[in-house]
């Protein structure tokens, strides 16, 4: 038998096979981080439509406000101006916190000249026809109201969507994982 064979009862030396022996193996180095001009990229910017300063005759500007929410998240909502004034309308958002959950309300006739609720940007979304709107009940026959029904098809569609629920545990909250329980449940 040739000396490089050897039988299965004679273990191999280390440098005889390096595939046996991960410290041997010699491994490429791992890539480089990314730079730090890739790392802090921010998300693509999306254009506003392009949307007419005038619509069909009755029709309803939608339009969409962001509130700057730092250190959160932005706040958004829908406004669909009134025919008198473009900082007259009803505004459709949802209110509430991460501890009890959100609704949506319907701030009627809201006046942003008067409120001083003042968004970050405004973005024209589409001109809605007016057969999707009841202008009256909408604006509450020019007096603010906050509202939580909907009064016209356009309010009914948006009020379809379910606002955020509870998202964030208080601590009487009795949420337990398996097997792990607060130690007041455990002492007597």
């Amino acid at each position: 038998m040739p000396q490089k064979y050897k039988t299965a009862l004679q273990p191999l030396e280390p440098s005889q096979c390096p595939s046996l022996h991960p410290r041997q193996v010699k491994l490429p180095p791992p890539p480089p981080p990314p730079a730090a001009q890739e790392a802090h990229k921010s998300l693509p910017v999306t254009k506003a439509p392009f949307v007419a300063v005038t619509g069909p005759a009755g029709a309803f500007m939608v339009e969409l406000l962001i509130y700057n929410g730092a250190p959160f998240k932005d706040h958004w909502a829908y406004w669909v101006r009134s025919h008198v004034h473009p900082d007259i309308g009803v505004l459709i958002h949802a209110a509430g916190d991460v501890k009890n959950g959100f609704n949506l309300e319907f701030k009627r006739s809201h006046d942003f000249r008067s409120t001083g609720n003042r968004r970050t940007k405004r973005v024209p979304l589409q001109w809605v026809g007016k057969e999707y709107f009841n202008e009256k009940l909408m604006l509450n026959d020019g007096k603010y109201k906050l509202d939580h029904v909907p009064v016209c098809f356009f309010e009914a569609s948006a009020y379809k969507v379910k606002a955020p629920g509870k998202t964030l545990n208080a601590v009487d909250d009795k949420v337990y994982a398996l097997g792990r329980y607060p130690f007041f449940l455990l002492s007597e």
